[in-house]
């Protein structure tokens, strides 16, 4: 208020100080335009009503000035220049105010925005440190006005990392555009995080002045760590999913190698009871052996595998290498049931960066419900293409295509659904664990129909490389 009166008080003296020259030059100068001045100064400061009071001022002193030496000017033109400068005066005080009117509309929406916000906005002095502005949110954390602070009377979880904000409670500052930076501060005494954002912005009358917006953010930390449960209890479903599926199958897995391996013995231990034994048919028999025992341990090693609860380890790795490890684990049961297997796998391909386990038990499951698909059907006709390739998008792609009866078309709208199978003895869990795998490593599983029967799983898998 007190710089309103002052400009007012200045305004007054300039109009009076632009009539006196009048006045005593008789006119010849002729000054009347920097009226407007004056004018100008009050209508700013203090609106329409002291910008008419000051235009009326300024025509007494026009008339004052200009009224006795008139001479011999026509009444009628010295009237008419009188309305020209009163009307001028008018118009100028009207347009001048109509700005300051919209300029102030303007400052207040803008205001009323940052007033709104859920981050807390201020900016500082760059010298003093001075908080120059606040909006209410900042207030409301304060509990106080944020003005006439300066920003080391701040919390410290409302400053930067520049003002001593442990390490451990501080996460890595990023550059953002346009000269501004982000630092995520956790609060020590109350566990929330929030983050800073601070950059040098024009301010009024000083060359640059300091931003700072703080958000508080943890809301969205406790939900990005949910998700991250979340995901690891995926993993671990997925584990013990596949463990329950798999258990009723370890005892004929494990019990082909070992029955192998009884019969191999049988025969080294006739070799060598014989008279002439034949040495070469002995080390292969024991060379049979070796390798069926070794894939005993495999199998065993597998089920630890499925058992063991471990974080999901992601590692660069070859698809072609995880098919083919699954086309072992399901040997035994290719072989029992008469299945024919056609591989087709492109070569090279890129790396994948992927939970090997997670990655090959996806393979497994599609090739175990390939195999079921086809127990109806004739030994002769059982067969399964599995083929892998580049796809359009640079993922990679995996193909497993039975020539079984094809997908009901009542279950085929919800078949990647929890607890929906098409098995009298399945648990409705492995394709929706399927798809959860191949979604949380970037890729995408669905099924189509072949135009000659049967029903192919494909999923693709993102490279390494992007």
């Amino acid at each position: 208020m007190a710089g309103i009166g002052r400009r007012c008080a200045l305004a007054l003296l300039l109009t009076g100080l632009i009539g006196g020259l009048d006045y005593f030059s008789g006119y010849d100068l002729r000054l009347g335009s920097l009226y407007l001045l004056p004018i100008g100064v009050a209508t700013w400061s203090a609106g329409r009503r002291a910008g008419l009071l000051l235009a009326a001022l300024a025509c007494l002193c026009w008339l004052f000035s200009f009224g006795p030496t008139h001479g011999d000017t026509p009444p009628m033109l010295f009237y008419w220049d009188g309305v020209v400068l009163a009307a001028t005066f008018l118009v100028f005080v009207l347009l001048l105010d109509r700005l300051r009117l919209a300029l102030r509309r303007s400052d207040e929406r803008f205001v009323r925005v940052l007033d709104e916000m859920h981050a807390a906005v201020y900016v500082t002095d760059p010298d003093d440190g001075r908080i120059l502005y606040a909006n209410r949110r900042l207030t409301e954390m304060l509990g106080s006005t944020a003005i006439d602070l300066c920003e080391s009377d701040l919390p410290q979880h409302l400053t930067s990392a520049a003002h001593g904000t442990p390490a451990g409670d501080r996460r890595v500052v990023v550059s953002g555009s346009a000269g501004f930076t982000s630092d995520e501060l956790r609060d020590p005494a109350t566990g929330r995080w929030y983050l800073v954002q601070s950059g040098r912005i024009p301010w009024k009358d000083r060359s640059t002045a300091s931003l700072k917006v703080i958000t508080d953010i943890s809301d969205r930390r406790h939900a990005q760590f949910l998700r991250r449960e979340n995901q690891d209890m995926l993993h671990r479903t997925a584990r013990l999913s596949a463990l329950a599926e798999a258990t009723s199958a370890l005892a004929h897995e494990i019990n082909q190698p070992l029955m192998a391996i009884a019969s191999y013995n049988d025969a080294c231990l006739r070799l060598l009871t014989s008279e002439a034994p034949d040495r070469a048919e002995l080390v292969r028999a024991l060379e049979k052996s070796r390798a069926q025992a070794l894939r005993a341990g495999d199998i065993v090693a597998r089920m630890r595998d499925f058992i063991l609860s471990r974080r999901p380890q992601p590692v660069l790795c070859e698809l072609n290498a995880i098919v083919h490890e699954a086309l072992e684990v399901i040997e035994t049961s290719l072989e029992e049931q008469g299945v024919a297997i056609d591989v087709a796998l492109a070569e090279p391909l890129p790396p994948v960066l992927a939970d090997r386990f997670l990655l090959g038990q996806v393979v497994v499951n599609l090739l175990e419900n390939a195999v079921d698909a086809m127990r109806s059907l004739a030994p002769p006709n059982r067969r399964i293409r599995v083929a892998t390739g580049r796809q359009p998008d640079g993922a990679i792609g995996v193909s497993i295509s039975d020539h079984g009866e094809g997908i009901p078309a009542m279950i085929d709208q919800h078949l990647f659904a929890p607890f929906r199978s098409t098995k009298p003895q399945g648990l409705g869990l492995g394709l929706s664990i399927c798809r959860s795998v191949v979604e949380a490593h970037g890729g995408h599983l669905w099924h189509s129909a072949n135009p000659d029967g049967g029903t192919t799983f494909h999923f693709t898998i993102a490279t390494e490389q992007g």
